[in-house]
């Protein structure tokens, strides 16, 4: 259970500005590379997501994204390759809760039923803004034990406008607060604090226990266009 709340922050990578009525979190040129390095409350590599955008194609006011990504646990080693899709569209940024399901790593004969509501990105955040929640509710089939994982991020907040660097540079970013409730077999209480910068996407990411003590932390160590 900790693993998975310490993954799921790594979704949250990328933006950039590409029309007047859409900018994004998100890289939106195709062929960019990103990478975010997953540690521990030690500051020990525990995993790194490595992504590229495939394709980006037009939509009424606005595009969507095809993103590669790929999970490796902390020795390199391929964890599996998912196919993501994000959108721009109206001026908000709308990451699928889907995009959080690695469904090869739960074998090729695993089925997975889907309900969900988009995590929305406004392109002009202000601070002290809440946001919409995002929501995704999953059921596993075909695989030895079926099972159901939900997951809700939620009290989400614009707090400041700081300066990040990281491996990757230094970043003017949002930084927001949220918490998030996951449920599989037992419910599991974190929160997490992020920071986004336009064009790029999520820099930094430190997330909690319930208590308010660390569990990990995420952070961009490289990106090319």
């Amino acid at each position: 259970m900790k693993k998975i709340a310490l993954l799921i922050p790594a979704i949250f990578i990328g933006i950039t500005v590409f029309s007047q009525n859409c900018q994004s979190f998100f890289a939106t040129e195709k062929g960019t590379s990103i990478e975010m390095k997953s540690y521990n409350e030690k500051g020990k590599l525990t995993g790194t997501t490595r992504q590229t955008i495939t394709d980006v194609s037009d939509i009424p006011d606005g595009i969507v994204i095809s993103v590669t990504s790929e999970q490796l646990d902390e020795k390199d080693k391929s964890l599996g390759v998912t196919d993501l899709k994000m959108r721009c569209e109206s001026g908000v940024f709308y990451l699928d809760m889907k995009n959080f399901v690695n469904q090869s790593a739960m074998g090729k004969d695993a089925e997975v039923k889907i309900d969900a509501n988009d995590l929305q990105f406004p392109s002009t955040m202000k601070v002290g803004e809440t946001l919409p929640d995002g929501t995704i509710n999953m059921s596993f089939i075909g695989v030895p034990i079926p099972m159901n994982m939900s997951v809700k991020i939620s009290n989400r907040k614009v707090e400041a406008f700081e300066t990040i660097t990281t491996p990757a540079g230094t970043f003017e970013c949002y930084k927001m607060s949220s918490t998030m409730e996951t449920k599989m077999g037992m419910k599991m209480n974190t929160s997490a604090i992020q920071w986004y910068a336009k064009n790029v996407g999520a820099i930094r990411t430190e997330t909690f226990d319930k208590n308010g003590k660390m569990l990990g932390y995420s952070e961009l160590t490289s990106f090319h266009k």
